[in-house]
């Protein structure tokens, strides 16, 4: 069997209750906010360069380091916490985000900066390698695809209004309010679970030193593989997007975060399109996600600065990227249907590795070449990333021809 057959539930008689869907949003919300936390310093590279006195490439590596901590320690501190309560844990990854975005707000230079933003990256990688599998035990599993989906639609939510949110606080008040303000939000989080989420006593007993055998599984690599290349791609030209739609396509920054809140929005409407299709076929959509995001990226980059073009690509840009994390979230469970926490952490640690690679290789990029360098690239590990899913695909159908 597949993972493309295997993400296809039976249907079952059970519904979840309204308690249990409000415990699935409040999961959500936590992607939330430790996705807006990740990704707030994209909308502020030049307040806080300018306060730092430091580049914007370098500014970037407030994104690059949190994500390397994120992604390297996500297996490990997932299989370190394999005995522990599942509501416990996702209480502890909370007060550790409080606490590390409190020190973010009051850093004193890049030093305690990045020192606050490591602490955070701990608990960061952990929530993500847990989110998904604590939805799916929420609700029955005819509907662990929309739970998917709403735990995820916190990545786009986050767009929609943490990072323009946090870009309009830092150029009204300063990057360190915005860091107080989502502070704030992740202790109302905490809240949240600890009223909504129920008891789940742990159901992995992987080990640390099993991983390397989950990832012999073929489709599991190629999962792992597909997710690294794309989202590399993606960062490279994201974190620097800002840059671009000031200095390549001419608009005024003050017109900027309500562009990147457009782009949330239809990244919205793209998560839960990807709730709506990838149960038909998986590979496929994720093909066309894929080649979604490259192509509207490249035209992005060819219209220049044709503003009615820009807003538009830069549209269809959100909506392909955002429909991305459910349907390889998916294709993860499909692949280790028997270690969905062991295969998740291995999925975030290729994800968050892969924006912290991206943020770098798109800050030496923007600082030597220029804002339309980092596009290119994005465009050009888009291409690859469909080539593997279609070579696999092939390679699969003559398996079982």
């Amino acid at each position: 069997m597949t993972a493309d057959e295997q993400v296809i539930e039976p249907e079952s008689t059970e519904k979840a209750t309204l308690r249990a869907w409000l415990a699935v949003a409040a999961v959500g919300l936590g992607v939330f906010v430790f996705t807006t936390t990740e990704m707030v310093p994209i909308g502020l590279l030049t307040t806080m360069s300018t306060d730092l006195g430091i580049s914007e490439g370098v500014t970037g590596l407030t994104v690059t380091l949190y994500g390397v901590v994120a992604g390297l320690f996500a297996p490990i501190l997932t299989t370190a916490t394999r005995r522990l309560d599942r509501r416990t844990l996702l209480i502890a990854v909370l007060v550790i985000f409080v606490v590390g975005n409190v020190a973010t707000a009051v850093s004193t230079n890049f030093t305690v900066l990045v020192a606050s933003r490591l602490f955070t990256g701990f608990a960061h990688g952990v929530m993500w390698s847990i989110s998904a599998s604590i939805a799916v035990r929420l609700v029955p599993s005819a509907v662990s695809v929309r739970a998917i989906a709403v735990v995820f639609s916190g990545i786009s939510i986050a767009s929609v209004i943490g990072v323009p949110l946090g870009t309009l606080i830092g150029d009204a008040a300063s990057w360190r309010v915005a860091f107080w303000v989502i502070a704030a939000l992740g202790a109302l989080t905490l809240i949240a679970c600890i009223v909504l989420v129920p008891s789940l006593a742990p159901t992995s007993v992987l080990r640390l030193s099993d991983l390397p055998a989950l990832l012999r599984r073929p489709t599991l690599r190629i999962a792992v593989t597909v997710t690294a290349v794309v989202v590399i791609g993606h960062f490279a030209a994201y974190t620097y997007v800002s840059p671009f739609l000031e200095q390549v396509s001419g608009i005024d920054r003050r017109w900027i975060s309500l562009l990147l809140l457009a782009y949330g929005v239809a990244g919205v409407a793209g998560n839960f399109l990807a709730s709506a299709v990838i149960a038909r076929n998986l590979r496929t959509a994720l093909i066309a996600f894929i080649v979604g995001l490259s192509s509207s990226i490249t035209l992005l980059v060819l219209v220049g600065t044709w503003i009615p073009g820009v807003i538009l690509f830069l549209l269809t840009w959100g909506i392909a990227y955002a429909a991305l994390p459910v349907a390889l979230q998916t294709f993860v469970f499909g692949a280790a249907p028997d270690a969905p926490e062991g295969a998740t952490s291995l999925f975030i640690m290729s994800f968050n590795v892969a924006i912290s690679l991206g943020a770098l290789l798109g800050g030496l990029a923007i600082d030597s070449s220029g804002p339309s360098s980092v596009m290119w690239i994005g465009v050009g590990f888009g291409a690859v990333a469909a080539l593997i899913l279609l070579c696999s695909r092939r390679s699969a159908e003559k398996e079982t021809a």
